[in-house]
């Protein structure tokens, strides 16, 4: 504010000489003119006392620009306002290839791409143009760490593939990397874009020649690692949330420098709890849960974060989401703070759209956390219609997003078996998802997506509806059908004991084709790896479908000398549960004696 005085005084002052001649006779008759004036000339600038002015978008025309800085400023005061006029957006692209198609100005034409990008203008032109220039730069050895990380966040926002730029671009990347000219910030950027453009599919095949001087992708991932380790003290907590990320996406589960990499940065978040933000701690555990690396130390200083009110209310459906996957797949036995996630989802139910919802559920049933209240909810939440339009949206407030028609078989596979685990017994949805499985088509083709599942998928499908004791008749017969038509390598001893325990618990009668596979697939051979627990429930399984299967007693026998050699339903019934009497009062105790 000070500042902006004293540039108002100059200002003032320049206009007074200019105009007045510092004459005190003068300056009445022209003091309402001059402040008209001067209120003209503040209306050029960007600041007034006021507050901002108008953004430079507004203020210049694309067509009268002439240098870069300005074109970068408009550009950038566009993207910031989210303005997506498509003809604003291709005059500036025309001048920015004119001004800027050099390869001396691959930043500034880069930095125009990443604007333009933000709001979703895609210019094949500027993009190829770009490409070109990056590659170029890439193979002369004259591309900067800032350069190659706007050209990678381009490509990754608009999942544009182009073989030859990307590869060009990976090999630049592990030069710099081999050079030790990779700063945090280039690092932790370019190996995010890689590693979403990845997921998208973005990214050109992995030749893996030996020959070649710019290495694999394996190895260039290795060797960020390397290195990212090596230097973790100067790696900030977003740009260690990137690398995260990054290793998150790649799916790097079981490699031992990634794993050595993700414990110190392990070490490094649990050291600083306090400057952890909703984002991050979300960011974390996806990401130590997909590469499968149990840190406990970060794990509890998550956890005391997010017993925080503010941290877990400033969790969005999809961190919230993340957050519990994280838990849940090391099994947390904190109870109390999944509570407290499990009441924040209650407060997102509405937001979340089928692919959140059958994750969040599946991650509170893995955890065993109960909570009526929520799968209550969320099973009246699914009888409703969703919403189709934005029309819609406005005039009934009451729709969700969460539309079930819109789920691939792994998300309901995963809601059906959240709801079978919290024992959500109702008919009419078990239906619903009965139908939506018999519906479901494969993403490639139009095949069911029955007849392409693999069996243990197929198998969890059964089990699922044989938690709540409910068995669709039609969508039964077609999985097993399905079973059938399948080579016996492809169904294990294990999974057939699952899916004989499952048929049991809704006393299925299994057709005379799929019985016969069955047994060849329970032959002694591989009953002798099996354990106590599945033998004996393969030993009900088969007595309750009434299943003949050699060598089960003997083997029973073999591993229980002490059971009854008699594998009839009193030696493998559990014993009756006791009545629970409820407690009566101390006072009808005192005179009911």
């Amino acid at each position: 504010m000070l500042a902006f005085k004293t540039a108002k005084t100059f200002v003032f002052q320049f206009i007074l000489q200019r105009r007045v001649g510092g004459k005190p006779e003068q300056l009445a008759r022209q003091l309402p003119r001059t402040l008209h004036h001067a209120a003209s000339l503040s209306r050029r600038f960007s600041t007034t006392a006021d507050g901002p002015g108008l953004p430079a978008h507004l203020v210049y025309k694309p067509g009268s620009i002439n240098d870069s800085a300005t074109l970068l400023l408009v550009a950038r005061s566009a993207a910031q306002s989210n303005h997506a006029d498509p003809q604003f957006w291709r005059q500036c692209s025309l001048h920015a290839q004119r001004l800027l198609g050099s390869d001396a100005k691959l930043q500034d034409l880069a930095s125009f791409a990443v604007a333009a990008v933000s709001v979703r203008h895609h210019d094949n032109e500027l993009m190829y143009n770009l490409g070109d220039m990056a590659a170029s730069a890439a193979q002369q050895g004259l591309i900067d760490g800032e350069s190659l990380v706007l050209v990678l966040l381009s490509h990754a926002q608009l999942r544009l593939r182009n073989d030859r730029v990307l590869r060009a671009l990976e090999a630049a990347l592990f030069e710099l990397l081999r050079q030790s000219r990779a700063t945090a910030e280039c690092l932790s950027s370019s190996l995010l874009s890689l590693a979403e453009m990845h997921v998208e599919g973005c990214l050109p095949q992995d030749l893996d020649d030996s020959s070649s001087q710019s290495g694999s992708r394996a190895e260039l991932i290795d060797g960020a690692a390397r290195v990212a380790l090596e230097h973790l003290s100067f790696f900030t907590l977003p740009q260690m949330c990137k690398l995260l990320k990054a290793f998150m996406c790649f799916r790097m589960r079981g490699d031992r420098q990634v794993s050595a990499l993700l414990l110190g940065i392990g070490d490094a978040l649990g050291r600083q709890p306090n400057a952890l933000t909703a984002g991050d701690c979300a960011c974390a555990a996806k990401a130590f849960a997909v590469v499968r690396v149990h840190h406990e130390r970060m794990f509890a200083t998550l956890a005391g974060r997010l017993r925080d009110k503010d941290i877990r209310g400033g969790l969005t459906p999809a961190e919230l989401s993340d957050v519990l996957y994280g838990f849940a797949k090391f099994t947390s036995q904190d109870t109390a703070l999944l509570d407290l996630l499990s009441v924040q989802v209650r407060r997102h139910l509405h937001a979340l759209d089928v692919s959140l919802m059958s994750s969040t559920l599946a991650s509170l049933a893995k955890a065993g956390i109960s909570c009526p209240v929520l799968t209550g909810r969320a099973v009246q939440m699914l009888r409703r219609p969703t919403v189709t339009t934005a029309a819609e949206s406005q005039e009934v407030t009451h729709r969700h997003l969460c539309d079930l028609t819109q789920a691939t078989t792994a998300e309901l596979s995963a809601l059906t078996m959240a709801f079978g685990k919290f024992q959500v017994r109702d008919s009419q949805l078990y239906e619903t998802l009965a139908d939506l499985f018999m519906a479901s088509k494969s993403e490639s083709s139009d095949t069911r997506a029955i007849a392409i599942l693999d069996s243990p998928s197929l198998i969890n499908i059964i089990h699922a509806f044989a938690k709540v004791h409910i068995a669709p008749a039609r969508l039964f017969s077609a999985i097993l059908g399905s079973l059938v038509a399948r080579p016996e390598e492809e169904l294990t001893t294990r999974d057939a004991v699952k899916l004989l325990h499952a048929l049991a618990k809704v006393d299925y009668e299994m057709p005379l084709g799929f019985r016969q596979k069955i047994l060849r697939v329970l032959g002694p051979g591989g009953l002798g790896e099996l354990g106590v627990f599945e033998l004996l429930k393969l030993a009900a399984a088969s007595r309750k479908l009434g299943v003949d299967i050699d060598a089960l007693e003997t083997q029973v026998g073999a591993v229980l000398p002490n059971e009854p050699q008699s594998l009839t339903r009193e030696s493998l019934q559990r014993r009756p549960a006791v009545k629970k009497v409820r407690r009566k009062s101390a006072r009808k105790q005192k005179w009911t004696w």
